[in-house]
């Protein structure tokens, strides 16, 4: 079938050449995530004009934020799983339906998070033990942020479904949009050009939570108005508890393997944090840097979910494996390669981000250039948890995650760093040292087999 892009789902998925689908499937997805991490640098280029200290503040916020937005991108993964299954097996009801229970459930949630956010974000950066000028930085950040959880959710609610359905394009439209007004206003939210007012640290979350919001109403009236594909409804919002039952047995372990690789972020930034603002700072711009050379595999990882959902759901399990064999081949390779530029680059490219903060710019550019050569394992972790989340596994690719971070860097880089003659390095070597384990071992137990099957009657 031909490859439709515009307003629709890509066709094809269920037959036909597999590399073409996945590749027009997860174009638009590496754009999206390109286009979030790009927002995410010019935070942190323009902080960075601040001082170290600014983007320290970020850069200790980032784990207490993918903490709380992990509890609903969780349950969004289980929207897409359940929907991608639902369209392969040609069920479209059932999968308006299960849209409008995720949206109103995940709705629901992110009104609590956002008000236990507010609240706790002085003493939970208190306990991660940064100076106090960054404290009092990174405490505005957060309570600006927090009180825009309910549009950020709503956004991601509205990707997740689209994509299950199999438009990337459209959520790709949104981004874009929403990412430009983003980088336009940080520069004058954060210095107060023109009429704006100097907001500092702050004013990079005003820009977030203004940018996102506008584009999670544009998203929400798209699915109630039901011109992509999938539409919502409020009727169908009330909770319905069994179904309910269902997106939380799939959305949990989604949402506890987010959680606890945001446990173990700031658990790794607590042992950073030990090191001194100039090795906070050189570990924030590191893991930014990564950041933007993740964004193919996942890419290909949330693409490979899509595929694997409607296989499954279309009893086609020998193409939902060839497609991940094929995503995690072709994630390998490109990172490998981006993992050569920035080895290569590392002195040049931290000192965009770190100008004139010579010791945080050598620490950002020794990270750099340690991690490089195990980003392709990260890239097959991707793709092959995309695998897992698309059958509903979830609770495996909860395991893997786990696994490399809770499991092996969050211990090991306290092991080598404090109890050996490494120091700073042996932050670096762990990170290296859980990509390739965590990618090897969760391509291993993904070549068994046992996460096939449908999770939909």
């Amino acid at each position: 079938m031909a490859q439709q892009t515009r307003g629709r789902k890509v066709e094809g998925l269920t037959d036909g050449p597999i590399l073409p689908a996945l590749l027009t499937l997860s174009w638009p997805i590496i754009l999206s995530n390109l286009l979030q991490t790009a927002y995410n640098l010019a935070d942190t280029f323009w902080l960075g004009r601040l001082g170290d200290w600014a983007v320290a503040a970020i850069s200790v916020s980032f784990p207490i934020v993918f903490l709380f937005i992990s509890l609903g991108l969780g349950l969004t993964i289980a929207g897409t799983a359940l929907v991608a299954q639902h369209i392969g097996a040609g069920q479209h009801r059932r999968a308006n339906y299960l849209s409008s229970q995720t949206l109103g459930f995940v709705g629901a949630m992110a009104v609590v998070l956002s008000f236990l956010g507010y609240f706790l974000s002085g003493p939970i950066l208190g306990l991660m033990g940064p100076e106090p000028e960054v404290i009092v930085a990174a405490e505005a950040y957060l309570r600006t942020w927090f009180l825009g959880i309910p549009f950020i959710f709503g956004f991601s609610v509205f990707q997740a479904l689209i994509k299950g359905y199999g438009d990337t394009i459209n959520p790709m439209k949104l981004m874009v949009a929403a990412v430009l007004l983003n980088i336009v206003l940080d520069p004058l939210l954060i210095f107060g050009w023109g009429p704006f007012p100097a907001l500092g640290v702050q004013g990079a979350a005003v820009a977030t939570v203004f940018s996102r919001g506008l584009a999670a109403v544009v998203g929400l009236h798209l699915l109630f108005k039901g011109t992509l594909g999938i539409k919502v409804s409020l009727r169908h919002m009330k909770p319905d508890w069994p179904t309910i039952a269902t997106i939380l047995k799939i959305g949990v372990p989604a949402a506890a393997e987010h959680s606890m690789k945001a446990v173990g972020i700031s658990a790794m930034t607590a042992t950073v944090a030990l090191f001194g603002t100039p090795t906070l700072a050189a570990f924030g711009v590191g893991n930014r840097i990564g950041s933007v050379v993740f964004l193919p595999s996942l890419g290909l990882g949330q693409a490979t979910t899509t595929m694997v959902g409607q296989n499954l759901g279309a009893r086609r399990d020998d193409r939902a494996e060839s497609a991940t064999k094929l995503g995690s081949g072709i994630a390998f390779g490109i990172l490998t390669l981006f993992g050569l530029f920035t080895y290569t680059y590392s002195n040049f490219v931290a000192g965009i981000f770190l100008p004139g903060e010579e010791l945080a710019m050598g620490l950002a550019s020794d990270y750099l250039r340690v991690a490089a050569f195990s980003y392709g394992f990260l890239g097959v972790l991707n793709v092959a948890n995309g695998a897992f989340r698309g059958a509903g596994r979830t609770v495996t690719a909860m395991t893997f995650a786990l696994l490399s971070m809770l499991g092996i860097r969050v211990p090991l880089a306290y092991i080598l760093s404090t109890l050996t003659p490494m120091g700073v390095d042996g932050l670096w070597w762990a990170v290296n040292a859980s990509n390739v384990l965590g990618g090897g071992l969760a391509f291993l137990w993904f070549t068994r087999g046992t996460w096939k099957g449908r999770i939909i009657d």
